[in-house]
């Protein structure tokens, strides 16, 4: 077999997964699959395949699939995965993404050729799809090379709107007491999701309700410092302050480019 690579669009959509969690457990992930000649599966590179080969139109010897292990953990749980790729699939129904052929995800198919993105029963293999999401991406070359965001960090802000958990009123009086009105209003969860954009270790104790107040604060006080240091890639700044500010988030974001 020779040298391959995962098309870019995959690989973009692999790097938000990793953003949204950067401690993610990545057991069940997978790209380069069966080896055979005669292989059709999305897995296998197409130009050390007889069937795959002539699908696009370069010589790259490219994997056209890949799969994303379902554990995570996620900013809002299992729920957020789920929700994660069925709103994939749903932007693919809308016509607002077409870089994907096909998404198999906890026994179900969704494919851009049957029923326009209509989930279905998948029964194809015996392998029910429950600990991995796979997606098959298409064979044309703007596809295949298309970079654009996924909108993973979009629905990162939605786990927040919809899984918020609020502190008790004498915690969050403690946090205001400590912290100023600046922190009057976080939320755990809001803390937990800050951290995984930004990928500190110390994620998992700012989602454990019992941390101190002191640890929490801490933390928050490393990550605003780590927001100016040149070093921390944009991505992960822009995801952090999406996850902080919320629904404020564009309006600050005019504010900040002056219109």
């Amino acid at each position: 077999m020779s040298d391959w690579v995962l098309v870019p669009c995959l690989v973009t959509l692999r790097t938000e997964f990793n953003a949204v969690s950067p401690g993610r457990d990545k057991g069940a992930d997978g790209s380069i699959g069966d080896s055979a000649h005669t292989s059709s599966s999305d897995h296998t590179p197409d130009e050390d395949s007889d069937i795959l080969r002539d699908h696009d139109s370069d010589s790259k010897n490219e994997v056209h699939a890949l799969d994303i292990d379902s554990s995570g953990p996620w900013p809002g749980g299992a729920a957020w995965f789920d929700r994660a790729i069925k709103a994939i699939v749903e932007r693919h129904r809308t016509g607002e993404d077409d870089r994907l052929q096909y998404v198999i995800w906890n026994r179900q198919i969704a494919n851009r050729s049957v029923d326009n993105w209509r989930w279905r029963t998948y029964t194809s293999t015996t392998d029910p799809h429950t600990n991995h999401a796979h997606f098959s991406s298409r064979y044309t070359t703007a596809q295949e090379q298309d970079t654009s965001p996924w909108g993973l960090l979009e629905e990162d802000d939605m786990a927040l709107a919809n899984d918020q958990i609020t502190l008790t009123a004498d915690t969050a009086k403690e946090l205001g007491r400590k912290a100023g009105e600046k922190m009057t209003a976080a939320t755990l969860l809001q803390l937990a999701v800050i951290f995984a954009a930004r990928g500190d270790d110390k994620a998992s104790a700012a989602n454990d309700r019992y941390a101190s107040v002191d640890t929490r604060l801490g933390v928050v006080e490393k990550w605003i410092t780590s927001l100016g240091d040149p070093g921390t890639p944009p991505e992960q700044v822009a995801a952090a302050l999406r996850a902080a500010l919320g629904d404020r988030a564009p309006e600050v974001g005019r504010l900040l480019v002056g219109s």
